[in-house]
């Protein structure tokens, strides 16, 4: 299961693409097409279907037999992926991603053994934007989470304790 995590991680690693401008916050981060028919084309089983949601039309579905891997891509009504979970049969997550419309990356979230967010990450603005960025200790929030307005402005920073509790909202100004 290592090695499967491992992997994923760096699949994951190279699927990422940033974009820096001067002293701006931004990082366009999209999907990568080729990563996902990768996994299409190692299923064993794929399947579509309707999805009644607001946010998504369709799920579709493929499945590793060899790796016990099932991999969910959730679209939009013009198709364009929305969501993405890859997880063990045992519902043990091993990759999760939010898209906006435009394709860019809502959050960076890695994960733990148990599929629990853990380790530093980020949450964007459709912008590319960095939104907030902290560190998640086994599914909750810890330590400091600054915050940023639209424009890369670090506007806040909140701090956690060790069970995800607020416990101090810090302005910064």
């Amino acid at each position: 299961m290592k090695n499967m995590r491992l992997t994923y991680l760096l699949v994951f690693s190279l699927i990422i693409i940033c974009c820096s401008e001067n002293k701006t916050r931004r990082e366009v981060i999209k999907i990568d097409v080729a990563w996902l028919d990768s996994i299409k084309k190692k299923s064993d089983t794929g399947w579509i279907k309707p999805y009644r949601n607001k946010e998504f039309a369709t799920a579709e579905y493929y499945v590793d037999r060899k790796d016990s891997i099932v991999t969910q891509l959730m679209k939009d009504s013009s198709g364009t992926i929305r969501q993405i979970n890859i997880a063990k049969y045992d519902n043990i997550r091993l990759f999760f991603g939010e898209y906006y419309p435009n394709g860019q990356l809502q959050a960076s979230l890695p994960l733990d053994s148990m599929g629990k967010y853990n380790g530093p990450c980020k949450y964007y603005y459709e912008n590319g934007q960095i939104k907030s960025e902290g560190t998640y200790n086994h599914g909750f929030l810890s330590g400091k989470w600054k915050n940023f307005d639209t424009k890369g402005k670090l506007t806040s920073i909140d701090k956690y304790d060790e069970s995800g509790q607020l416990q101090s909202p810090v302005s910064a100004q």
